[in-house]
């Protein structure tokens, strides 16, 4: 029961901290905010007999309609899409004879503290020599049904355990900001290079990235560098400040 009890804390904590990085800017420190943790708030509603098992439930409909409004109106919520995150990791980490990088992949981008969550939940399970076998069945009717053996939990606990985050650099670029989304807070922005940055944005700025679509920007970017133990450095972009530019080149 010990051993339950702490795994579903970690999945929790695990759960929680991914909604948080994919609804907006992936923090190392800050708390997550109470209406994500609202949102992805599980609870348990019976144990399985020897404790080997468990079925768990989300918050009401209700409690996400005002909150997440695209979530809510594709029958989804940020806590599917939380879950369903987990288990791409657990089913990338199972493929046979392929390297980590399509997982550092899906696990670098959610940032430090997700990361961290997630490796405290490997470590338990790694500790308790023990695998999953995961069932989910989201609010639009979809069922995801993944597995998780002792060697892929082992998998991702090395990666997250072995990825080193640097200190927050900040720099300013100048370009044109493409696909946007105020729900899930994040952008699209080709620089003049023609490179593709593909960001999450703060909490301020969210709200207001209609003002920027399909226009000619300069972006406030912090920059963190992570040297992921699969191999190559990767960064993880946020936006923090966008201020439009004319065509002509003058504020």
């Amino acid at each position: 029961m010990s051993t339950l009890g702490s795994f579903l804390t970690n999945l929790q904590e695990s759960v929680s901290a991914v909604a948080q990085s994919l609804s907006g800017r992936p923090t190392s420190f800050a708390s997550i905010p109470r209406d994500i943790r609202e949102a992805t708030a599980l609870s348990a509603a019976a144990v399985f007999p020897s404790s080997f098992g468990v079925a768990m439930y989300g918050p009401a409909d209700e409690a996400e309609d005002g909150l997440f409004p695209e979530y809510a109106g594709e029958r989804r919520t940020v806590l599917d899409d939380a879950v369903d995150t987990v288990l791409d990791v657990v089913d990338l980490s199972e493929a046979a004879g392929q390297s980590d990088e399509l997982l550092a992949e899906r696990l670098v981008p959610l940032g430090q503290r997700a990361m961290k969550h997630v490796g405290a939940l490997t470590a338990g399970l790694t500790e308790a020599q023990v695998g999953l076998r995961v069932a989910w069945h989201a609010q639009g009717g979809q069922v995801r049904r993944s597995e998780w053996s002792l060697s892929g939990v082992q998998r991702v606990k090395y990666l997250c355990e072995h990825s080193d985050f640097s200190e927050a650099e900040t720099m300013t670029l100048t370009g044109w900001l493409g696909a946007a989304s105020a729900f899930r807070g994040n952008v699209e922005i080709r620089t003049e290079s023609g490179e593709l940055i593909k960001a999450s944005t703060d909490e301020n700025l969210t709200p207001h990235l209609d003002r920027y679509f399909n226009k000619r920007v300069e972006a406030d970017i912090e920059v963190i560098r992570v040297q992921a133990a699969a191999g190559r450095e990767r960064k993880i972009y946020t936006v923090l400040g966008l201020r439009n530019i004319e065509q002509d080149g003058t504020n």
